[in-house]
């Protein structure tokens, strides 16, 4: 049985108590706070992250991920989240709830998520990543849709590995590069949209031209 599917009840860990800015006899108070919810795999951080603030479940949802993909039901997104973690070498996948705001008026909750991901082969290095998660509900406070945002590129590159060596290319040969040229752009005097995709238009000219 994959990690993630297994009982959640021995995969739990509590952190400490719930931590919320809000009058308890006020409904519609926006409240803030920490969830203190760890678990491995995404179906059982879900099932628990609703119920801490009173949230449920049903069979159908609208589920964008990231706008690369828009999922009908939760059967589907545990699928497909399972799957698609094998496919990248991931084993198991804690999900821990670092904060978290509740705005009952908007029918809105989102969660600040710290996502761990321990890989299959040792070679591939484990690594942490953040993730924004927006959960709307309806007036019986199911859910109704879900939208999830993380850099993408950053995630895949964590997955290959190779994100320090992005980095230090980004900071010491990439960022150098597009300053001097900021600077030489501005001095024009032509900065402008049309200018702007000109001088991208001859840069991938010249280069053609290089390689």
């Amino acid at each position: 049985m994959p990690p993630q599917q297994q009982d959640s009840q021995h995969l739990t860990e509590t952190i400490g108590n719930q931590r919320v800015i809000a009058r308890a006899n006020d409904k519609n108070q926006i409240k803030i706070g920490c969830c203190a919810v760890k678990e491995i795999g995404l179906e059982n951080f879900i099932r628990r992250i609703v119920l801490e603030n009173d949230l449920r479940l049903t069979n159908d949802v609208v589920f964008n991920l990231n706008e690369r993909g828009i999922l009908y039901s939760w059967k589907e997104v545990f699928e497909v989240e399972r799957v698609y973690s094998q496919c990248l070498g991931i084993s198991d996948r804690l999900y821990n709830c670092r904060s978290y705001t509740l705005e009952p008026q908007q029918q809105l909750v989102y969660f600040l998520l710290e996502e761990y991901n321990k890989r299959i082969w040792s070679f591939l290095p484990e690594f942490k990543f953040y993730v924004v998660v927006f959960c709307h509900f309806d007036s019986e406070r199911a859910v109704t849709k879900v939208e999830v945002q993380y850099d993408q590129m950053s995630f895949f590159l964590h997955c290959l590995g190779i994100i320090k060596m992005h980095r230090w290319v980004s900071a010491n040969i990439l960022t150098p590069i597009a300053l001097r040229w900021m600077k030489v752009y501005k001095a024009t005097g032509t900065v402008h949209p049309i200018t702007f995709l000109a001088n991208i238009g001859l840069a991938i000219w010249l280069l053609s031209k290089l390689f």
